[in-house]
This record gives structure tokens, sequence and C-alpha cells, in this order.
């Protein structure tokens, strides 16, 4: 079972124009079960959560640790994370804080323009420790495709396919009421009944840990491997799994990519059943990228394109 989840939104505690109350109902109007609040180093939002959602809709605590070096978002976090004492070279501790506190921490829009037009924005710090990051935010829907969102995905590919077992997750940065129309969002895998949880730290906990994750503008990307066979099917996201006659053509293109290979998969709306080649399973780890086919070239992609991301591989 998929869940949509959105995980980066500000109030007027920070710098939203909404209040609490009023984000929740936003969510609900717009057919989301569950959302974090994320405002700026503050977490005076979250005691007003509890009565904002009710039962109508699911929330998650956290807080968008927002330094001079870049910005971090911490989810399932409820206290207050200093970050008075840091500098560039020592993210690592940053990390150990929010992990101590039980949360999980992910840089948001690392790539985004760099000081002095936006001073703190663009992620600078280094990271000794890459196993410490349980998600990057690999699409800002506030930031462009290119060259911001494009450079974060390179950035979670490259330590994805190094072996660490990184969740993408997205964000729409939510300031106040927009149109969602043609955005990604974040699914996350569950065994469980949604509707049975309160609250869905525990749940978005699993998936990240897991790498159970989907970012996605289309349907969700889902993959079960099994030994060397790899099965990959379209499920219902943000819109429905297109249609596809046996006799036409794919209509998305998954693109398996490690370190140094890659395989081209067509997929529609049936499972694809696919045996991976040893030169993919000699890999520390893969990722999976969803391209429509009508815009699809193997040759040269255009991230503009882009679908979905699924979580990624470990052989």
């Amino acid at each position: 079972m998929w869940i949509r989840i959105e995980l980066h939104n500000h109030t007027i505690e920070s710098d939203g124009t909404m209040t609490p109350t009023e984000l929740s109902e936003f969510m609900a109007a717009q057919e989301i079960p569950c959302f974090s609040l994320t405002d700026h180093n503050t977490i005076s939002g979250l005691s007003q959560l509890p009565a904002a959602c009710g039962d109508q809709i699911r929330y998650i605590f956290g807080y968008e640790l927002t330094s001079y070096y870049g910005h971090m978002l911490c989810q399932n976090v409820s206290s207050y994370i200093p970050w008075d004492d840091i500098d560039s070279n020592n993210a690592d501790l940053l990390f150990h804080r929010v992990h101590e506190a039980g949360g999980l921490a992910g840089p948001a829009h690392p790539f985004s323009v760099p000081s002095p037009f936006s001073n703190g924005m663009r992620w600078d710090m280094n990271i000794h420790d890459p196993g410490l990051i349980d998600f990057i935010e690999i699409i800002n829907n506030a930031h462009p495709m290119i060259p911001d969102n494009y450079q974060a995905i390179q950035w979670w590919i490259h330590l994805s396919c190094s072996g660490f077992p990184i969740a993408p997750v997205s964000g729409l940065d939510l300031h106040g009421p927009m149109d969602l129309s043609g955005v990604f969002t974040t699914f996350i895998e569950t065994e469980d009944n949604f509707s049975r949880f309160q609250n869905a730290s525990q749940l978005l906990a699993q998936a990240i840990r897991r790498c159970r994750t989907c970012v996605t503008r289309g349907p969700v990307l889902h993959w079960t491997l099994s030994g060397e066979t790899l099965t990959l099917s379209l499920l219902p996201g943000l819109t429905p799994v297109p249609i596809q006659e046996p006799e036409t053509e794919a209509s998305f293109f998954c693109i398996i990519k490690t370190e140094k290979d890659s395989l081209v998969i067509p997929i529609g709306n049936k499972d694809c059943h696919v045996s991976l080649p040893y030169t993919l399973r000699s890999s520390k780890g893969a990722v999976l990228l969803l391209f429509p086919a009508e815009s699809f070239h193997s040759e040269q992609l255009d991230f503009s394109y882009l679908t979905a991301v699924s979580g990624p591989i470990f052989f």
C-alpha cells in the first residue's frame, strides 16, 4: 500500500501565510492524507496540529533547521535542534543530534541559488559520513528542475549507487495556497493499514529506513527483487495507470542505473519481469528513473520529462 505524504510545509509560525489549521484544511481539500509541518527554526506550530487535524488527516512533527550553510529537513522531531555552534565542516554533528532526538534528517533543496542571492539556501556543509543521511529532497517544487533539482538528483544517484541507503523525497516547500497540478509528490510504502495509526511518524520512519519511497508526478513506480529477477509495476499515484492495449508500445521507459552501467526497460500497465545481468547485480546499488515513452531518448536523458524516481535497490 502506497500513501501520499507532503514533507515540506510552512505556516505563519515562520514565513508562511496559513495557520496550522488552515494548512491542515488545505491538505484535506487537496485529498492529501498526511503532511509534515516544517517551519523554519521553530516548533511553535506543532502543538496546534492535533486539534487542527483531528481525525481527518494525519500529521508529522517536523522542523526545517535553517543555518547559514544549508537547510536540513528534520522529520519525527518535536524538540528544537541547536545549530549555533555549527560551521561548514561539521554537518555530521547535526545529523547525530536529530537522530538522538529520535528523528530523521536530510538536506532540503541542496543545490539552490547560493549566497549572496540566497544566503544559506544551498547545502554548503561537509558531510563526512554519508551514511548519516536518511533522505535527500531530490525535487523541490519551488525550485527549477534545471539546474537545482537535476543536481540534487545526480547527488542522490551517486550516493545510492555507492551503497548508501538514502531515500528520495520531494517537497512542495509550501508557504501558502498553491495550484498543485503538475507537482512532484512523495509516496511511502506501508505494509500496515494506514487508517489504524493516529499519526504517521512510525510509518514514515519505516519507509525511509527501508528506502521504500517514490517521488512522482504520475504513477508510482513499484519494484520487488527476488534473486536475479526484478519485477516492475506501475500503480496509481497522482495519475491513474495508463490503459495499454497488448499490441501497443510501452507507456514509459524505466532506466535502472548503477555507477557504471544502465538498463532500459519498457513498461506499461502490466507487471514487467526482468532478469538482471551480472553487470548490474555486481554493483553496490542501483536507482530507478521513469520517463514517458513519447519523450524518451536513451542517448541523452532530458530530466525536464522525468516522471518518477523510486527508492534505490541494493544487491
